[in-house]
């Protein structure tokens, strides 16, 4: 009876070796990960919960990478969602940490009001920033996040604290939402409605299916402002299967000035009309990428922008708060003491990846390993991004699948006899 359990135990594992090689290989990083920290003694200052992002988003990576270069659809059931959701409110019971974003949702909600107030957050250094250690947050940076990310929740917090004036005047209650965490929360459930909408028409299934998967994507970001460039990245793909490619960059453009992370795809999008050499598609959606960059800076000062976002995140400062997100890269670089040259191993990194992306004739290929190579390279990311990577496999493989059935079917009408 024994024998005959464990050969129907070997049978059952034999099946899924090819995951259980990918999940073992995804270990390696993630032990390397936490031995750097342990080194460093930072490792048992962290909340566990980051560590549960933290293991989660290498597995999600390498594993993104396998479906790609392997060509396989990841499919989410209900109930599988459903067990997604009830682990993530667990989560939020037992590490009452992830909840609030910290750092983020009050930089948020603080630019916000600076600007309202007629203050420029990427030169007045009024913002709260995480400090390497569990301490209270600092209030003397500037806007960490891009443009249209800070005209956005300016733009959602603003108009909800005009309305909650009117109810409680100017002592606004913390249960109405305006320049607070409630507002955050509203605007960001505002979102994910937008986006249940868009995943229905995307992934053409019932609105049953699309709030779950909405739920499951957007629950552990409802706090943290990657919910907009989340949605922003899903009207892109909207588009994309409406084969709307201008409004596709245009999407993608504001996604990218939402959180920069979103550019790996324009490029990605981009390299297929320059494999086709089709030069003058090219020219057009470049435009389209640069000029809505710089009007949206323009007005905070275009190098007041990048000093207070992008090139911030390649300081020794940035490399030490946020170096405990998901990037071993940036454990790696600290570890040696190379923090001074990050710059140029980020430089070869991105050159790298270009490589990779042109070699790629696949498109969905492209967005998939370029995307997930580049949360390898780029120095303080964080597990914030791991629902944008599921957002990517979900999407990219299902679309795959919509246009072979297209091709399928174009190819039996013109040619019965196939």
């Amino acid at each position: 009876m024994a024998d005959t359990r464990l050969s129907t135990l070997q049978n059952k594992i034999a099946l899924y070796k090819t995951e259980l090689f990918v999940i073992l290989f995804a270990a390696i990083p993630t032990s390397l990960f936490i031995v750097f920290a342990w080194i460093k003694s930072d490792f048992l200052v962290l909340d566990h919960s980051y560590w549960i992002g933290i293991v989660a988003y290498n597995l999600v990576l390498f594993y993104g990478i396998w479906l790609a270069k392997s060509k396989k659809t990841i499919k989410l059931s209900e109930g599988i969602l459903y067990v997604g959701i009830a682990i993530t409110l667990i989560l939020y019971t037992a590490f009452r940490g992830i909840i609030f974003s910290g750092d983020i949702t009050q930089g948020v909600i603080t630019g916000a009001r600076m600007l309202w107030e007629g203050k420029n957050p990427y030169v007045v250094a009024e913002v709260p920033h995480a400090q390497p250690y569990p301490l209270p947050l600092r209030y003397d940076a500037t806007y960490a996040y891009l443009p249209v990310d800070l005209l956005s929740y300016a733009l959602f917090l603003g108009g909800l604290n005009f309305f909650s004036s009117f109810i409680a005047g100017t002592d606004i209650p913390v249960f109405l939402p305006g320049f607070n965490e409630m507002g955050i929360l509203v605007t960001n459930l505002a979102l994910m409605c937008v986006s249940i909408y868009l995943l229905k028409e995307i992934l053409e299934i019932r609105w049953k299916q699309a709030t779950v998967l909405g739920t499951f994507l957007f629950l552990i970001l409802i706090w943290n402002n990657v919910c907009l460039a989340q949605t922003f990245f899903i009207a892109g793909w909207y588009f994309h299967k409406r084969d709307q490619t201008n409004l596709v960059i245009f999407f993608w453009s504001l996604s990218m000035l939402s959180k920069y992370f979103a550019g790996i795809f324009i490029v990605a999008y981009i390299v297929e009309y320059l494999r086709k050499q089709e030069y003058v598609e090219v020219l057009i959606k470049s435009a389209i990428a640069g000029v809505l960059s710089i009007i949206v800076s323009l007005p905070f000062g275009i190098l007041d922008v990048l000093n207070s976002t992008v090139f911030f995140y390649n300081t020794e400062e940035r490399l030490l708060d946020g170096s405990f997100g998901g990037s071993i890269f940036s454990e790696l670089i600290l570890f040696l003491k190379l923090q001074d040259i990050i710059w140029l191993f980020t430089l070869i990194g991105f050159c790298i990846i270009l490589i990779i992306a042109i070699s790629l004739k696949d498109l969905y290929q492209r967005l998939v390993i370029t995307s997930c190579l580049a949360l390898f390279v780029i120095t303080g990311i964080s597990a914030q991004f791991l629902s944008f990577i599921m957002l990517i496999l979900i999407i990219a493989g299902q679309i795959r699948l919509f246009e072979g059935q297209k091709q399928y079917s174009s190819s039996e009408i013109t040619n019965p006899a196939v």
